[in-house]
Formats: structure tokens, sequence, C-alpha cells
């Protein structure tokens, strides 16, 4: 079986199965504004009758647009698997009785809200939230008999060079206690995605190391690294995020960079 998966920005990832796409924290595209276009092009891939899942994990601007509930209007069957504290800061398009009708009306029988250790699964995919050390939910979800993860803001935010050792030993234990609560469910992950943030400071590549040697990935993309002032920052960002050698498990996975809007790779799975 062959999985396209294409990077868009961020922590935003289209993932194409034969029989159905995902699509996770949809923020923007690379050179957009918050009045981009309400159909980004990457959807002009999507055939309108595709069955669609878009997936946040949080509402935190960097991984949540309101945007994404216009694309109804292009796809016949959609799914949104929002987090709870999404669901609350649009509780106003949600809400049973809402006489909200604007641009961003949505029926709510496409809208499904996953707190963590809720499911949802139907013909095509499931899917079980579970914590994140920040807010919000990371997702397995199961589809064509792969096992893909996304972390969301699950990572291990020690932030050494401004935190006590008993903050960094709390925010450590946190972190794994998480990654054995997901290890008990899925020991083994077709493919992660996962944050690898320079801004903490003195060991970043502490969390995305934890995680590969925890959980047994087999291909692993990291994300989050697009928080930069200038170019040159974004630049240093990128190269940091994406330098395997500080964190990656040399006895198992393999680990692929997406960088550039719209770059992919296609994975062939027996």
């Amino acid at each position: 079986m062959n999985v396209l998966i294409k990077y868009i920005w961020h922590d935003c990832f289209v993932i194409v199965f034969q029989d159905c796409v995902i699509i996770t924290d949809f923020w923007k595209e690379e050179t957009d504004s918050w009045h981009q276009q309400d159909f980004p092009e990457f959807l002009n891939d999507i055939a309108a009758d595709t069955p669609l899942y878009i997936f946040v994990s949080h509402h935190h601007k960097d991984h949540f647009n309101r945007k994404i509930f216009l694309w109804v209007k292009k796809f016949k069957n959609i799914r949104y698997i929002i987090s709870n504290d999404t669901a609350k800061s649009i509780n106003y398009l949600l809400k049973k009785g809402s006489t909200y009708s604007g641009a961003y009306a949505v029926n709510e029988g496409v809208v499904t809200v996953l707190k963590p250790g809720m499911t949802y699964s139907d013909q095509h995919i499931s899917a079980r939230a579970f914590p994140s050390t920040d807010i919000g939910n990371s997702y397995l979800i199961e589809c064509g008999g792969l096992k893909l993860f996304h972390a969301g803001d699950l990572n291990a935010w020690i932030w050494k060079d401004e935190s006590t050792s008993a903050e960094i030993a709390s925010a450590l234990h946190e972190f794994q206690s998480i990654l054995h609560e997901i290890k008990a469910v899925a020991p083994v992950i077709d493919v992660a995605f996962f944050p690898v943030d320079s801004r903490i400071g003195s060991d970043w590549w502490e969390g995305a190391s934890i995680f590969v040697r925890i959980l047994k990935i087999k291909y692993f993309f990291p994300m989050h690294f697009c928080l930069a002032s200038t170019p040159e920052e974004l630049g240093i960002r990128i190269q940091q995020g994406t330098d395997f050698t500080l964190f990656q498990n040399t006895l198992f996975g393999k680990y692929i960079a997406l960088t550039r809007p719209e770059q992919s790779i296609v994975l062939n799975f027996p």
C-alpha cells in the first residue's frame, strides 16, 4: 500500500490513502496572512467526493483556523475531529439551537469532539485522543491497517534555561507518562508527526529523543519548527528541527524532513 505524505506548513500535513484523505492542524500556508483565500491551493488535489478528515489538536492559532469550516462547501464527505478546547472556542458555531448563520456556520453532524480517552471510528478510520503536555489532544489514527500519530503540542516542554530542576523533572514525568499510555495501545507506530522546536533552549531535542525510544516509530516526521520572526531565524529553526543526529534512534526507524510547502513523499507499506 502506498501512502502520500504532503507537508503544508508548521504542523499541517495531508495524508493521502487510497480511500480517504486526512489533514492535520491546518493553520495557514507559508505565505498566507490571516486574510488567506478560503480554499488553500492544496485542496485542489483532492476530489470533491473523497472522504476527508480534518483533525484539530487544540485551538492555539498556529494549529487551528476557523476557515476549515468553509471546506464543507467543497467536499461532500467531510468530518471534523476536534479537541474539546477547540469546541469551546467556537461554541457559538456548534451549540444546539445556535442562531449564528455567518460564513463559518457548520452542521454539527459533521463535527466530532474528542477528549483524551475518547474514540471515533467509521468505515475508513478510527481515532483515539490522548492527552497533551500543553492543551488539547494528541491523536492515534488507524487507517488501512496503519497507525499514524500526530502529537499536536505533546512534547517535553522543559525550558531548561529558565526552569528549576523540580519543574524539569515534573515536565519529563508528565510527558513520559503520556507516552507509556500510548505505548500500551500502540507500541509500534507506522508514521509519527512530532514537534521538534528549538525555541525550548538547551536540550530542545530531548522530547523527540525520549519519544522514539519509548515508542517504536517506523517513519518519523518533525514539525512545529516554523515559529520565527525573520527568514534567517526560520532557516535556523528548520535546520535545528531536522538535525536527526541529535535525537534519532539509530536502531529503529527512518527519519524524514519535509520542510518546503507541498513537499511530499510516498511511503510504501507491504
